[in-house]
């Protein structure tokens, strides 16, 4: 994996970790107008919870779309740490992994 592929992805984080306060505020004023309690209105019990497990469950009680957010932006980073990692053991393993081009 190249430098400037990891440097793009880690812009594209920051940016998009930048943008969820902008966003996050639009969704809030859209939908407090049409907010309605349903019975459907499921929430987590915080009472056993400590720790992240209270940080992201009270994220998912009072903040959907800041939760929606917030997981895009961790599987996008974890999915970027982990295909960096397997192209460090598989270059350890003597394979060389690139692009495939295509010819027709």
């Amino acid at each position: 994996m190249s430098l400037k592929r990891i440097l793009s992805t880690a812009l594209l984080s920051i940016v998009l970790v930048c943008t969820i306060p902008v966003v996050d505020q639009a969704a809030r004023t859209a939908i407090a107008s049409e907010k309605q309690e349903t019975a459907l209105s499921m929430t987590i019990d915080t009472k056993k919870l400590s720790g992240i497990n209270l940080v992201i469950a009270r994220m998912y009680n009072e903040d959907r779309v800041l939760y929606a957010a917030m997981v895009t932006i961790v599987m996008a980073v974890l999915g970027t740490v982990l295909a960096f990692l397997t192209d460090l053991v598989l270059k350890a393993l003597g394979l060389e992994v690139s692009r495939i081009s295509h010819r027709e």
